[in-house]
């Protein structure tokens, strides 16, 4: 395998570096240029559209209130995020939740849905406030490993939608040069029909990192290979926030052919404050399909310190777990 360093040399062998952002908190950066706009995804301008609507640049779901763009007209803005954004946000919830990343309404609200009561889990006053039934849990304790499971639902998605949401990140951070070469990926994102075949061959490379992370800060990189490279895909989104980092083939018909299949390697996620945290988990995320996901469970599991006695409603003792 791989060590750190090496794979940072890699990248630096086979990739220029277009774009990097790092924002948190009152952090503020447009893109583009605010007179004379023209949208980048569908090519009109004003007065044929209208750009009244602000466009975040990485959906605010993810956290991000920093990042806007001059060029998303307010149709495409709509389109987006009633489509594929919506099963952006919804994939990504359960972990979102979690990782305390707070979206356009704050931390989002997980709820089993339905009629009747169910399990609920809020993050209220810095801290989680979890509902639960013996007859319908929604988490397993494993005391002697001092582990939580919590078996969280997934809102409907569609895969390929939320592929395309990856991706319409990635174009929205391109440098405005390069758009010429993502015409077919521009075309595919923007298409409602998620039949038409394109990026088929383009896995998304997962990685996780353990322990605490900052929950209120978004990490962007563009990546590009350089013209002597022709065995590598030609251009890559790293995004990273939370706990999870994404790393998003750009797709370009121009310079990767149509379905062409690579090798990843996973580029090295930001370290820890906490060594005993440096080590990432990484999976292929598939995301493909264009069949409609419903009730799909999403397992979390997480560590805590000590378990309390809490008086529950009704004055019941329960057990609590702290986590770190």
């Amino acid at each position: 395998m791989a060590t750190r360093d090496e794979v940072q040399q890699f990248y630096v062998d086979n990739y220029d570096f277009l774009g990097q952002w790092i924002v948190r908190p009152g952090d503020k950066l447009e893109l583009g240029e605010k007179s004379d706009r023209v949208c980048r995804f569908c090519g009109k301008k004003e007065p044929e559209v209208t750009f009244r609507k602000v466009a975040h640049a990485i959906p605010e779901s993810l956290g991000n209130k920093s990042i806007t763009s001059y060029y998303e007209c307010d149709p495409c803005n709509e389109l987006f995020g009633m489509g594929i954004e919506n099963d952006l946000g919804n994939w990504s919830k359960p972990m979102r939740t979690m990782a305390r990343i707070r979206g356009k309404s704050g931390v989002p609200t997980l709820k089993k849905g339905g009629d009747g009561p169910g399990w609920r889990i809020e993050f209220v006053d810095g801290g989680f406030e979890i509902k639960s039934y013996e007859d319908d849990p929604v988490f397993e304790m494993d005391e002697a490993n001092s582990r939580v499971t919590f078996k969280l639902k997934r809102d409907p998605y569609t895969p390929v939608a939320v592929l395309k949401a990856f991706m319409k990140i990635g174009l929205t951070l391109m440098p405005a040069g390069e758009m010429r070469n993502f015409e077919h990926l521009l075309a595919w994102i923007r298409d409602a029909d998620h039949s038409r075949p394109f990026a088929d061959k383009c896995p998304i490379m997962y990685t996780f990192s353990p322990g605490p992370r900052p929950n209120d800060s978004i990490g962007a990189m563009i990546l590009r290979r350089k013209p002597a490279i022709v065995d590598q895909p030609y251009a890559y989104l790293i995004l990273t926030y939370g706990n999870e980092q994404f790393q998003v083939q750009l797709p370009s018909e121009e310079h990767d052919g149509t379905n062409a299949q690579y090798s990843i390697h996973p580029f090295p996620p930001p370290r820890s404050a906490d060594p005993q945290f440096d080590r990432a988990g990484r999976a292929l995320l598939d995301l493909t399909s264009r069949e409609v996901v419903r009730g799909e469970v999403f397992p979390v599991t997480m560590g805590f310190t000590r378990l309390e006695k809490k008086e529950a409603v009704g004055g019941t003792p329960g057990d609590a777990p702290e986590t770190p």
